[in-house]
């Protein structure tokens, strides 16, 4: 009994590894019954014809820390997790207008190659996934902060990436999630909505925070990423999930939009 319970709870935060990504997702709803019949599916193409201003403004507040990592690895996905299973990457608070805070554990990190979101029909090189648990609660609704790269061969290497780059084949390494999500967050705008993991078991329980403005990196460091997930047999096309239909699968999402709030000051003064 207790082995049971431990599987579910195992499959609760990594979901099932009883896919591929041969079709990126679009035979999922005929192998994963999760996965079928669904109306808030992610992801989604985020653009102003579905968007809504979000009047309740939520800040951001990241206090990541160095934490000693390792990366799982089989056939359908490699994922960097704390070391220790009690650990996390450090908390990431989040507040909104109302003064309501909520904390959040960083557990997960993803990588996809090519994004999984898109921004008015543009599909990023490269799409970082850090997917948090709530602190101080029972409750297992996830929240995902997602932000993307795009290639610039003038810019300088991002010391983020790098390092997990540089520690790829490593048993386990430290890695600080506060050189890719600095308090500069707090401002910056975002799409948020409630959808999906992006993976089998598809669990509608997931909070996106999607920030808008993509990092740059150049060509010799995305290629990594590029050549770890495509032209292989279980990745022949990259490791995302195709876009939902906001018709169908996605027919119930509902997304909100975060503006740069010193954006709007600087048209009002104009």
């Amino acid at each position: 009994m207790i082995l049971s319970l431990l599987i579910l709870s195992l499959s609760t935060v990594y979901g099932s590894d009883d896919y591929d990504y041969t079709q990126n997702g679009k035979d999922w709803p005929d192998i994963h019954e999760y996965c079928f019949g669904k109306k808030l599916q992610s992801p989604i193409n985020l653009d102003n014809n579905y968007t809504n201003t979000n009047e309740d403004d939520m800040y951001f507040f990241p206090k990541y820390k160095p934490t000693k990592v390792r990366i799982t690895k089989n056939q359908t996905t490699h994922r960097i997790i704390p070391a220790a299973d009690t650990d996390n990457f450090g908390p990431l608070y989040t507040v909104n207008s109302w003064s309501d805070s909520v904390a959040y554990g960083g557990k997960i990190i993803f990588f996809r190659s090519e994004a999984e979101h898109k921004i008015n029909g543009v599909q990023y090189n490269l799409e970082v996934q850090i997917q948090h648990t709530m602190l101080f609660a029972t409750i297992q609704n996830r929240s995902t902060v997602s932000v993307f790269f795009i290639q610039d061969d003038t810019a300088q290497k991002h010391p983020f990436l790098q390092s997990v780059i540089d520690n790829y084949n490593k048993e386990d390494f430290i890695l600080d999630l506060s050189e890719l999500v600095t308090s500069a967050f707090s401002i910056q705008p975002y799409y948020l909505y409630a959808g999906s993991f992006t993976y089998p078991d598809c669990t509608e329980r997931n909070s996106w925070y999607v920030f808008e403005r993509p990092f740059k990196a150049p060509s010799s460091q995305l290629s990594f990423f590029y050549n770890l997930y495509h032209n292989t047999e279980t990745f022949p096309n990259g490791n995302y999930r195709v876009i939902q239909d906001r018709k169908s699968s996605a027919k119930n999402v509902k997304v909100y939009y975060r503006r740069d709030p010193y954006a709007a000051t600087a048209q009002e003064e104009q």
